[in-house]
């Protein structure tokens, strides 16, 4: 069985928004790719202050190193998430229709770091309910739900996805108690310069290595044989030195050879034609 694979792939990121500061706001919002900035400690733990005194302290989850509702582990002390800790709510809540227009309007409320602008566009895949007793001693122990948990479909930008962009909210008798997963500012830069065809080219000939269990290193040549399916036109967050660039790329998965199991994705942008990220799995 597999247990760790290395890919010796070296990309070079173009730097694209040299002078930005001097631009309007108008030519900003033509800006291709988006760039989503890290945000300083201090300024964060600030935003994050904010965050939970406009929702009146009622939510445990925190801000991410981007000032968004995304998961990450940057504000959490010793390590820990702060929701593990939370009070439960020992109160039955029964499913009410109008909980899911509540979710939403959290989401907006929090629009600012949760990157929603708008609910049209939220749709819901998964609502299931958490479990738990109100009575929890005696014969009369029981098992009702707690808390109710919505899941939203990742964000669509002209019918195409945006990776890494599903939020999932969850709600007790108090009401909205934490939001992980956000919403991204996207600019689509139009017409497909490079096809999917291309992609393939790309990727093709390219050599990974990876490790067995008993630290063995193998290379692997992708050869089209490699290829999980045809390569997908998506946005997808790639991590640059400042933060976080959205581009519009394709992506292709790629076998581990012998195994069938997809172990890298690489991301090819349609406006250069060239590798932009990788992803090892």
């Amino acid at each position: 069985m597999i247990k760790k694979y290395l890919a010796y792939l070296f990309f070079v990121f173009s730097a694209l928004f040299l002078g930005c500061e001097s631009l309007s706001p108008e030519e900003k919002s033509k800006i291709y790719p988006v760039l989503i900035e890290r945000v300083d400690q201090e300024t964060l733990k600030a935003l994050n202050e904010q965050y939970h005194s406009d929702n009146d302290g009622l939510i445990c989850s925190t801000l991410n190193e981007y000032a968004l509702t995304g998961f990450s582990r940057i504000l959490f002390q010793n390590d820990e998430n702060p929701c593990l800790n939370r009070v439960e709510i020992k109160k039955e809540v029964q499913f009410e229709s109008r909980f899911l227009e509540v979710a939403k309007q959290s989401l907006l409320k929090n629009s600012k770091f949760t990157g929603v602008t708008e609910i049209e566009s939220l749709t819901t895949s998964e609502i299931i309910p958490l479990e738990g007793c109100t009575v929890c001693e005696g014969p009369d122990i029981n098992n009702v739900p707690l808390e109710w948990k919505f899941e939203f479909e990742s964000q669509e930008v002209n019918g195409i996805k945006v990776l890494d962009t599903r939020i999932v909210v969850y709600m007790d008798a108090n009401g909205v108690n934490r939001i992980w997963g956000n919403w991204y500012e996207v600019t689509d830069p139009g017409f497909v310069e490079y096809g999917s065809n291309h992609a393939k080219e790309v990727v093709t000939g390219l050599k990974l290595r990876y490790a067995n269990e008993q630290n063995h290193i193998f290379e692997q040549v992708v050869t089209l044989q490699h290829l999980k399916k045809e390569p997908e036109l998506v946005f997808s967050p790639i991590e640059v030195e400042k933060g976080l660039e959205i581009h519009k790329v394709w992506e292709v998965e790629i076998v581990q050879q012998n195994s069938g199991i997809v172990t890298w994705k690489v991301y090819i942008s349609t406006i250069n034609g060239k590798v932009v990220g990788t992803t090892l799995l």
